[in-house]
């Protein structure tokens, strides 16, 4: 190799790892947390979903995740502090609901929980019958940008939610009537539910 060629060589090895890195290590910044959610995941038996009061329809609570699912065993905190960057929800039927980060504690047996931050507002559009016909579930991904720390979780405030997966038992949602809000200290939930909550994180730290 004469020493043009080589020079030429060395340049192209330089700019295409100038390329590489930064995506890189831009990927590597972004940690997600809660559900693990990819288009294979059914939210089943979410549709009419989970109602805060099945006499009133009117009654907000809070759905706080305790357990993810594809996530066991702590998957349901964020790993890390920064910045909550998205998040990524699939949801069996149209709804919304209010964004909410809490801290949650077990205290003798007893879930509680309190806010942390409040978020915005999410509006679901839900799945078609094309999604349900081929078991191809849309996930939807919505911009957010709100700070978290490590050990906090995902929560809805809303009246109702079909962003969940019930095909278990146990306490994987915590349910809070009426809903947590700000500047208040650990409330215990008031009940709790076997559906997984099908929402997921994406922080950049």
């Amino acid at each position: 190799m004469n020493k043009k060629t080589a020079t030429v060589t060395a340049a192209l090895a330089l700019a295409a790892s100038s390329v590489i890195v930064p995506n890189s290590a831009d990927a590597a910044n972004k940690i997600r947390f809660g559900s693990e959610l990819n288009s294979t995941i059914q939210p089943s038996n979410s549709v009419p979903g989970l109602q805060c009061d099945l006499n009133d329809p009117t009654v907000e609570c809070t759905f706080v995740m305790n357990e993810a699912y594809g996530r066991p065993d702590g998957g349901e905190k964020s790993p890390t502090q920064g910045t909550l960057k998205k998040v990524r929800v699939i949801s069996g039927a149209a709804g919304t609901f209010q964004l909410q980060l809490v801290k949650a504690k077990e205290v003798n047996g007893v879930w509680q929980a309190k806010v942390k931050a409040q978020g915005p507002t999410i509006n679901l559009t839900g799945q078609d019958d094309s999604n349900w016909d081929t078991d191809n579930y849309k996930v939807e991904v919505f911009k957010v940008h709100m700070y978290i720390k490590k050990g906090w979780r995902l929560a809805m405030k809303a009246t109702s939610t079909s962003a969940v997966r019930c095909s278990s038992g146990g306490d994987n949602t915590l349910i809070f009537t009426p809903p947590l809000a700000s500047n208040q200290g650990y409330r215990p939930a008031t009940s709790d539910d076997g559906c997984w909550p099908l929402i997921e994180g994406v922080v950049k730290s």
